[in-house]
């Protein structure tokens, strides 16, 4: 079956084609945290064109669901619902954390204010802690012993010094997000916090 697979989480825009079970057919990557509407667009006609196929060959959209920064996570998630709808196929949803790296490790990405998404898995690679929000050094004790990667990590090097920080694989995979999701399911964003802008509250009332 061929798979999309989308990822707009982080600062990286990743769209891969995949025949699952059998071979990654197009791949994109594009690092750029301000066009992420844009890019995405723009790299799922280029990953469809280089693999020869037509979008109405595809047999599902499997999206990554982060956590991740509002307005850049639900870029890919209104693009999966969307084109699945348009389409008449199913949807699937994967925790983005879940596509970066493999086995023993703890994932950290990006998420501003000077914090992290962060996830812990076991060796077999399932997920035992999280996803959940910190600062890096509260979690200085959680990540020894064994690999961190992720743009988090790279981003807070310098405050997990001494650990086994890994410099890749750095954003997730759509190749990996294509292969692993599985059964449609509602897609609901893993924002795990409120977004920076907020809906004003109603006016003061203005007194003499």
């Amino acid at each position: 079956m061929l798979v999309l697979g989308l990822d707009t989480s982080t600062p990286a825009v990743s769209v891969a084609l995949v025949d699952r079970g059998r071979a990654v057919l197009a791949e994109r990557v594009v690092v750029d945290a301000r066009r992420h509407g844009e890019l995405l667009a723009d790299s799922i006609r280029t990953v469809l064109a280089e693999a020869g196929v037509d979008r109405r060959d595809l047999g599902a959209i499997a999206v990554g669901l982060g956590p991740g920064p509002y307005t850049g996570l639900r870029v890919g998630v209104v693009t999966a619902v969307t084109m699945a709808d348009a389409l008449g196929v199913p949807a699937y949803g994967v925790c983005s954390l879940d596509a970066i790296g493999e086995g023993e490790r703890v994932v950290l990405t990006d998420a501003r204010r000077r914090e992290v998404y962060w996830a812990r898995y076991d060796a077999a690679g399932s997920l035992v802690e999280g996803p959940a929000v910190a600062k890096p050094a509260d979690l200085l004790a959680a990540l020894g012993g064994v690999p961190v990667m992720g743009d988090g990590a790279v981003l807070y090097a310098e405050l997990l010094a001494g650990l086994d920080v890994r410099r890749e694989p750095r954003y997730p995979s759509a190749a990996r997000i294509a292969e692993t999701a599985d059964g449609p399911a509602p897609l609901v964003p893993l924002y795990l916090r409120r977004p920076d802008a907020e809906v004003p509250g109603p006016p003061k009332a203005v007194t003499a």
